[in-house]
């Protein structure tokens, strides 16, 4: 019986040292997830929407990428498009005044990109669509200082004929 009873004792602390390790195993999962959790949390940052749309340039900072098109980058049908010169319109421009019109560069912050409207709803393609002699080219850029602003109309807006 004393043989018996050892047996049973030994079979009870194995199962028991069983139940124990695979608890701290758990455990050591547990902690192991919660302290990866926390780094992500702490260290990665998710991505900007900006980095959808935009690219880094060597003399701005970023620029728009061109020929963008994101049918919901602001919600449900607020879409966002850039055109071949990577200004927020529709459309491209020609180089010359159309006749007939006031072309109208708008340079710019994130106001002037229209962040988190469409683009039929950023304030220059409101200025053009209300007034129709007039031609707004939008070179608004989230986050652009007028420093900025002005570099980038320096390179790439005064290629363009324009009034204002």
């Amino acid at each position: 019986m004393t043989r018996l009873a050892s047996k049973g004792r030994r079979i009870a602390a194995l199962a028991l040292y069983n139940i124990a390790a695979t608890l701290v195993l758990l455990l050591a999962l547990e902690g192991i997830a919660s302290i990866n959790y926390d780094f992500r949390e702490a260290f990665v940052s998710p991505p900007f929407a900006e980095s959808l749309y935009t690219a880094y340039d060597h003399e701005l900072g970023w620029v728009n990428l061109p020929n963008v098109y994101l049918p919901n980058m602001y919600g449900p049908g607020n879409y966002l498009r850039t055109n071949s010169q990577r200004f927020r319109n529709n459309a491209d421009f020609t180089t010359s005044v159309p006749p007939g019109k006031t072309c109208i560069i708008c340079s710019g912050d994130s106001f002037t990109l229209g962040y988190g409207v469409d683009n039929d709803h950023t304030w220059p393609q409101l200025l053009a669509s209300r007034t129709p002699n007039i031609e707004a080219v939008n070179m608004g850029q989230g986050g652009y200082g007028a420093d900025q602003a002005y570099l980038w109309y320096k390179r790439d807006g005064v290629a363009l004929d324009h009034n204002i």
